[in-house]
């Protein structure tokens, strides 16, 4: 099983190149601070992206999708005690 960590989190403008500016939410982890995700503007259109990091790859989501699956993830996504104490005693699912 993966450890889970809930730390406390940071949001940072920066800017990294020139006049762009980025939004970030980083955390420090057993002490070191971590990148969690990024918000990025498309050089080409300045639709917005979520970029987190998967090993040497930076991944980028829409952030249009993200908001989408946020907002429907909002009372449709239980843990597994919720859904066992929704089923009543004695029977199985």
């Amino acid at each position: 099983m993966k450890k889970i960590a809930r730390p406390e989190l940071q949001v940072t403008w920066i800017s990294p190149v020139g006049e762009e500016f980025q939004l970030e939410i980083s955390a420090t982890i057993n002490g070191l601070v971590h990148q969690i995700v990024t918000i990025v503007a498309d050089e080409q259109d300045e639709s917005l992206w979520a970029q987190v990091s998967s090993g040497d790859t930076q991944v980028q989501i829409p952030l249009a999708v993200l908001r989408d699956t946020l907002d429907a993830a909002v009372g449709q996504v239980h843990s597994e005690i919720w859904y066992d104490k929704q089923l009543p005693s004695g029977s199985e699912a």
